[in-house]
């Protein structure tokens, strides 16, 4: 029973790694654009680690310059509306969404050509002015 228990808690708050919410630049410890804010990241947080989940707030020509120098990824251009992940247990968020719909954005990804289960999604919602990146290596 204790076992159970233990499985339990780590489902809610996950398994280790670290989680950010509405943190500074500096705790990021990641590249970002120069007028990023609301920043939030957790990484190494499922039982099918790693993945890393990272949001944040910016304008869209420094989320532009941003995504210049992120590697891999390429635009993909998909009908509205984009569908992507993000981390629902930050401490203090108050959603708890796992997926956000954007019905006016950029889409970037890539996938590794030898395991299409590991890969990298960024995409910029035009209305929120918000970036959602979601990486996974299963």
């Amino acid at each position: 029973m204790r076992w159970i228990a233990l499985l339990f808690v780590g489902l809610l708050v996950g398994c280790g790694g670290n989680v950010g919410f509405n943190v500074s630049r500096d705790a990021c410890k990641r590249e970002l654009p120069n007028d990023a804010t609301a920043i939030c990241f957790a990484s190494n947080v499922g039982l099918r680690d790693p993945n890393v989940y990272l949001e944040f707030d910016t304008s869209e020509i420094e989320f532009l310059d941003w995504i210049k120098r992120q590697p891999n990824v390429v635009r993909v251009d998909k009908e509205p509306p984009i569908r992507i992940q993000r981390f629902g247990a930050y401490p203090g968020d108050e959603s708890h969404e796992t997926t956000v719909l954007i019905n006016d954005g950029l889409l970037f990804e890539w996938y590794d050509p030898n395991d299409g289960d590991h890969g990298d999604h960024i995409a910029f919602d035009r209305d929120a002015g918000r970036v959602y990146c979601w990486t996974h290596y299963f």
